[in-house]
């Protein structure tokens, strides 16, 4: 049976917002990451962890938005702080898995039969800047681990190029099986899950789900108008 966790970037320097983009409201009227919890606390998951960086204390201490919303959730939510947000997004993902990997330890040190029940198959990627990305979304990738419980389950959109051509981008949210976490451990800078989800399509263990939603991630303030434009 798998057991998925999930982890929420949210350490980024919100260059281009010109501040804090994390907290910008949402059309529900949520900050944005809260947002994005609310969609992962709408699925079964094992566990949710929230890796900070540059923002970390205005996420956890306004409005105490991760214990809100981690209230209306079942299992967990934890915060991991990178302290290495600076060198991009690869090191918020090693922060998040190996919080993951340090929990499962101290399990084991613990109580083997408690470890190896809790032992995660599979880590849901999600970024807290995707205002598009639902719960829905995300359960679709989800459905997809009975079928192919070995393969990276990425979502996938559409782009037309300057030539009219169209290509396929595949990006997060993703979920990634076991055997791929040492990948992500080895990713550096700003090279991101993508990297690790394109080498296992040249290998034939990936799987595309078309979400247009995933293409669409607050970077400026100006996109919150183009957000409400193609919700309208």
């Amino acid at each position: 049976m798998s057991k998925v966790a999930s982890i929420l970037l949210a350490g980024g320097e919100s260059k281009r917002y010109g501040g804090n983009k994390l907290l910008s409201p949402h059309h529900n009227g949520l900050p944005l990451i809260q947002y994005a919890l609310q969609q992962l606390h709408g699925l079964n998951l094992a566990g949710t962890y929230v890796v900070t960086g540059r923002w970390h204390s205005d996420v956890v201490d306004v409005g105490d938005i991760i214990t809100a919303s981690a209230a209306q959730d079942s299992n967990s939510t934890k915060v991991c702080y990178n302290p290495l947000w600076r060198e991009g997004i690869a090191s918020s993902i090693r922060c998040g898995l190996q919080a993951l990997m340090l929990e499962k330890s101290l399990m084991l040190e613990k109580s083997l039969k408690q470890a190896t029940d809790n032992e995660y198959t599979h880590l849901l990627v999600h970024l807290a800047d995707l205002a598009s990305v639902t719960t829905a979304t995300l359960q679709a990738l989800l459905n997809e681990i009975p079928s192919n419980p070995n393969h990276i389950i990425y979502s996938q959109w559409h782009k037309r190029d300057l030539e009219e051509k169209v290509k396929i981008k595949a990006t997060v949210p993703a979920i990634f099986p076991k055997a791929a976490f040492e990948s992500l451990l080895a990713l550096s800078g700003d090279k991101g899950a993508k990297k690790v989800i394109e080498d296992w399509k040249d290998k034939g263990q990936a799987i595309g789900v078309n979400h247009p939603e995933s293409a669409f991630d607050i970077d400026a303030p100006s996109d919150w108008n183009a957000y409400r434009s193609n919700e309208a």
